[in-house]
């Protein structure tokens, strides 16, 4: 019977069980030399083995396995497999096995790093390609000094947040010695030499709010109290385009919401939208606004 096409699989594939079952015989440690038998046979070549060696521990490592050379430096590698729970470690990607590791540091759960295969040799947290991510963020989560390079500069910052943005990740804070008004960026890739004073030795800053998504939260216009006469069925729907109200009463089947409307645009716009779901009770000069704007559709005018 011909071979389906594509690559045959079966000889790595027990290259694989061979050294799993040779590491699971020597709890202890199994040495190199019994590991390159289990993988190739000698006349491979002494070079070539140890390439195939080293890329099935990475392979198994990637799978969830825990392999490491024990042996000290200069000597020849002594392996040991170890048991580990690799649920996590096969059902995630490496990119969102970093991003736990990142939340679980900033807990203070550096412990996480034995279930997300994220160890190193010496067994530091070793989150996948975060370079200098990991430090900045448990700086900025435990109010620690960071100091780094920066521009050919160093810099010691009182952090304040870290955020994403065109660049990656960036790290806002107050510069010691700077203006303590001003809150600088910083791109995390392009720190280096970085590292945290204790916790507790920055300053904590109060970090400016967020700006929202929705342009209906914009600070457009002066705040108004907008309310809007809504019959309950209808609540879910509302708060849907409008969002949560800041007060609402309910006069027998019939809610009115109260909204502060920053961006009075867009508020006519959802409101619209709603159509005869609403009705807008006040103020007056909301009401003439919005209905100037519905004349001037009926009639065709800009």
């Amino acid at each position: 019977m011909p071979r389906p096409p594509g690559r045959d699989q079966a000889a790595p594939m027990e290259r694989l069980v061979r050294l799993i079952g040779a590491l699971n015989q020597h709890k202890s440690g199994a040495p190199v030399e019994l590991l390159l038998k289990a993988v190739a046979p000698e006349d491979a070549g002494e070079e070539a083995r140890r390439r195939m060696l080293s890329r099935d521990v990475e392979h198994l490592n990637n799978l969830g396995y825990d392999i490491r050379n024990v042996a000290e430096a200069g000597t020849d590698g002594v392996y040991i497999m170890r048991a580990r729970d690799n649920r996590l470690q096969v059902h995630l990607t490496p990119e969102q096995r970093g991003e736990l590791l990142r939340a679980a540091i900033s807990a203070g759960l550096e412990g996480m790093n034995t279930h997300l295969g994220t160890e190193d040799a010496r067994g530091g947290v070793r989150a996948p390609s975060t370079g200098h991510l990991d430090m900045v963020q448990r700086g900025t989560t435990r109010h620690c000094l960071i100091r780094f390079e920066y521009k050919g500069e160093p810099r010691i910052v009182h952090p304040a947040r870290m955020h994403s943005g065109p660049s990656g990740w960036y790290l806002s804070g107050r510069e010691e010695g700077a203006d303590s008004s001003i809150v600088k960026e910083f791109v995390v890739s392009r720190m280096s030499e970085v590292s945290l004073d204790a916790p507790g030795t920055a300053d904590v800053l109060e970090e400016a709010p967020r700006p929202s998504l929705d342009p209906l939260t914009w600070l457009q216009d002066p705040a108004t109290d907008v309310v809007v006469e809504v019959p309950a069925e209808h609540r879910l729907l509302v708060e849907n385009l409008l969002g949560a109200a800041a007060a609402t009463t309910d006069r027998d089947g019939t809610l009115h919401m109260t909204y502060a409307v920053t961006n009075r645009a867009v508020f006519r716009w959802r409101v619209y939208e709603l159509g005869t779901r609403v009705h807008v009770v006040g103020p007056e000069d909301v009401r003439r606004e919005m209905l100037a704007e519905l004349e001037s559709f009926l009639a065709g005018t800009p």
